[in-house]
């Protein structure tokens, strides 16, 4: 006989992803033995989003939720649909709209933290699929299979997957997604969880994620920046945590400040690197380098305003 999970709300926000959505949501409807219910958070799509839904909806009225709001953001949606829990639901999984969850994931993972009440989340390894070379592979979570080292595993690396993490409610239903963040705000989420609670590893894998040329994460020196400043003000807000792994914590913010540099003299926007310059010799580079550049713009517009006399004198 067939027995339930406690129920499970899996919310979903997306924006114009009408191409992937189908799967998304077929991955959640097809959750063996746990039921969950579906609520869908349209952040101002302008494609086929909405009919999708309805359709749904009229399908599976009894566990598919439907909210739209005006485009504001991720963080902004996975809020709207956390305003919206309530009671009813003991789980709560947040999932991308390109992405799935795999075979049997709720249920495995409603079970685990059911066997383990002190948990406030599970945690687990994700499958990565990159269009461009149409190649999977498995990621590893964050402090794979050691709990107890969740939390700075994942304050030094962020691997962890969105959707490869469920929730208890009671945990996560007062707190709210970083809206100032446009980027990382999921590890943002998750990383205070792992600081004011304890996760267990579910040891098969939860997701399926989609690389393509539109996801987020493509935007590489964005990303680190918001990184940076999430973990700055991680460290700010939990002195305690931060004096426990001050070496490795402040090594990780070195790292992505070098990163930031880097990447920026690269692209020669001399004037955003200086603010991530920390050495002597980073610091005296960038100004060479920025000085170089000014100069060679300067002498470049002289040449210009130079041919433009010339010509204007030989059209007199």
């Amino acid at each position: 006989m067939k027995t339930t999970s406690p129920a499970t709300l899996v919310i979903v926000p997306t924006y114009n992803r009408a191409a992937f959505l189908p799967e998304a949501v077929e991955s959640v409807l097809s959750q063996h033995d746990a039921i969950p219910s579906l609520l869908i958070v349209d952040d101002g799509s302008d494609d086929e989003t909405r009919r999708l839904c309805e359709n749904y909806r009229a399908r599976y009225s009894d566990r598919f939720y439907y909210l739209y709001q005006d485009n504001q953001g991720c963080s902004s949606a996975r809020n709207r649909g956390l305003d919206w829990l309530d009671s009813r639901f003991y789980y709560v999984c947040f999932l991308d709209s390109d992405d799935r969850l795999l075979p049997g994931k709720l249920r495995r993972e409603t079970d685990l933290l059911a066997c383990h009440p002190d948990k406030a989340f599970t945690y687990a390894d994700s499958i990565i699929f990159d269009e461009q070379s149409n190649k999977a592979v498995l990621k590893t979570v964050a402090a794979a299979g050691k709990p107890n080292h969740f939390a700075i595993e994942h304050f030094l690396t962020n691997e962890a997957k969105c959707s490869a993490i469920l929730y208890r409610a009671a945990a996560i239903g007062h707190r709210r997604f970083r809206e100032d963040l446009k980027y990382n705000e999921d590890s943002e989420f998750l990383q205070r969880i792992a600081l004011e609670y304890r996760g267990i590893y579910a040891p098969e894998p939860g997701c399926w994620v989609r690389w393509h040329a539109g996801s987020k994460s493509r935007n590489f020196i964005e990303i680190q920046k918001a990184v940076l400043r999430a973990s700055q003000d991680i460290l700010k807000a939990y002195p305690e945590f931060h004096a426990s792994f001050r070496r490795r914590a402040d090594l990780r913010i070195r790292g992505i400040r070098q990163s930031l540099f880097r990447q920026l003299m690269l692209f020669e926007d001399w004037d955003e690197a200086k603010l991530y310059a920390e050495t002597p010799i980073e610091k005296l580079f960038v100004a060479l380098r920025s000085n170089q550049y000014y100069k060679m713009r300067r002498q470049a517009g002289k040449a210009l305003m130079r041919m433009s006399q010339v010509t204007g004198d030989t059209l007199k």
